[in-house]
């Protein structure tokens, strides 16, 4: 089973392992939860062969963020208990402290079978979503190419075309159509 706790450093000498340890998640205190993992290629590459040193980190974020999803709406309705900031604080030590290793054992005993039991019905979710989220784009950028559209014609239409023959000084035609009726009622042009 995977302990929450980070890796002993490697004695000085050994080739450049000193550095893939400065990447890995170490607490500044028992506390506290680790601080985020900076990505880095070393990092990256030290666990691409050993997966499964990550799977605890990984199902602890997983329950940290079901967690902070579900205290935003009990929050709501319990606030006024005694001692419940306490027990939400205690909670999370629970969850992170590698003696108890409770977010392995919350994910195991209630994530994990939720996952399972409802597993095709949030791929079809996931999938109608996606198409959803497709659709809006796709009617989205239509709308901002079609408002692009109008807004360049309708500056084009305001842009002066030049003094008409005879008139002083007035704007151009308002529309393409209208431009090319101008210059044919002038005739060729003499020089």
């Amino acid at each position: 089973m995977f302990r929450f706790l980070p890796p002993r450093l490697p004695p000085r000498g050994a080739r450049g392992t000193r550095v893939l340890t400065a990447f890995l998640p170490v607490s500044p205190s028992p506390f506290l939860p680790p601080r985020p993992v900076s990505p880095s290629p070393q990092a990256l590459e030290k666990h691409k062969r050993k997966p499964e040193a990550l799977r605890g980190w990984c199902i602890y974020w997983t329950v940290m963020a079901l967690y902070t999803a579900g205290t935003q709406v009990s929050d709501r309705f319990v606030f006024w208990l005694p001692m419940y900031s306490e027990a939400k604080v205690a909670f999370v030590v629970y969850l992170w402290h590698p003696r108890t290793q409770g977010a392995l054992y919350v994910y195991d005993a209630f994530v994990a079978p939720f996952l399972a039991k409802h597993e095709t019905a949030i791929d079809r979710h996931i999938d109608e979503t996606r198409v959803s989220v497709g659709d809006v784009v796709a009617r989205r950028a239509r709308d901002v190419v079609e408002f692009a559209r109008e807004k360049f014609a309708a500056a084009l239409t305001a842009l002066p075309q030049g003094a008409r023959r005879g008139q002083g000084g007035g704007f151009g035609a308002r529309s393409a159509t209208e431009a090319a009726a101008m210059a044919y009622a002038r005739g060729p042009k003499q020089n």
